[in-house]
């Protein structure tokens, strides 16, 4: 009789399976709890899943006093660290966190399944009102001295300021955000490949952000050569030159983009919840077999 039962219940054991975890990571001046919201969507939709926000060091502080390269660093420590996440997750983040969750998973090839940023900086960020998140002592140092390896060891903000009259100094002196982008004259094949073994990656701007200058950043596109206009996305060097993949992921049909309408500080919150739910949850609705 009990061989017959296990006989039975091994198949519906072995298929059993349950959600992919979610991994998330918060934005600048900020910590593991402004993800809460976003967090608790993601927990009523898909019951039993589990859900991390990450926080490095001391979390608000150190978002904006570690340079980016230590915080991805720490990122991966952290996630590597935890059992939960050893058979892969779903990855989130926002703002600054965008960049780090991506350069997560170029240096560190994580098991991510879909990787998702939420009003990214993706080409960078330039402009007053980004620095008005900082300490104002902290402004003037991103302004005038962004490119000198003091600041851009200092502050985070200098390791993706993106000025359009200097790129050639953002190209030779910033230390994060050109080196993830694969925009050196040498090719990171290693970062490209680990960007195109994801199931999917997903970009939103929000076109009323009062934040992040550009607001299309958050897509990849930036201000051209010295000038405040914006690239168009089919003619980004980043996408011409499939630089990090982007072409290829879009070729494959695994690229998004989504427009949200909200301001900056309301992405992860209860202005933007319908957009979340509708554009971004249903890529919470995979599963890893048990």
């Amino acid at each position: 009789m009990i061989f017959l039962v296990l006989f039975f219940l091994l198949p519906i054991v072995l298929s059993s399976s349950i959600y992919r975890p979610v991994v998330l990571m918060h934005g600048i001046t900020s910590n593991a709890d402004a993800m809460n919201d976003v967090a608790k969507w993601i927990r009523s939709t898909y019951p039993g899943i589990y859900v991390i926000s990450i926080e490095i060091g001391d979390g608000k502080e150190d978002s904006y006093l570690l340079p980016l390269d230590i915080q991805v660093e720490k990122f991966c420590q952290t996630v590597r660290s935890n059992e939960n996440l050893d058979q892969g997750f779903n990855l989130v983040g926002y703002s600054q966190g965008s960049i780090i969750v991506r350069g997560a998973v170029e240096r560190c090839s994580l098991p991510v399944f879909n990787l998702i940023t939420l009003s990214g900086i993706h080409q960078g960020t330039f402009g007053i009102p980004y620095l008005l998140q900082l300490p104002i002592e902290l402004r003037d140092l991103i302004t005038k001295y962004a490119y000198e390896t003091p600041v851009q060891n200092a502050v985070s903000v200098a390791n993706y300021w993106r000025d359009p009259e200097q790129l050639i100094k953002y190209d030779s002196n910033c230390h994060f955000l050109p080196d993830i982008n694969n925009e050196h004259e040498t090719r990171n094949e290693f970062y490209r490949q680990n960007m195109i073994n994801l199931n999917a990656f997903v970009m939103t701007y929000s076109d009323i952000d009062e934040i992040i200058m550009p607001r299309q950043s958050g897509l990849f596109m930036g201000y051209t050569n010295s000038s405040l206009e914006i690239e168009t996305y089919n003619n980004s060097r980043q996408f011409t030159e499939d630089l990090i993949g982007l072409r290829t992921l879009k070729e494959q049909g695994k690229l998004f983009t989504f427009t949200a309408h909200v301001r900056h500080q309301d992405v992860t919150h209860e202005p933007n919840k319908d957009f979340i739910m509708k554009n971004i949850m249903p890529f919470f609705n995979n599963t890893l077999s048990l």
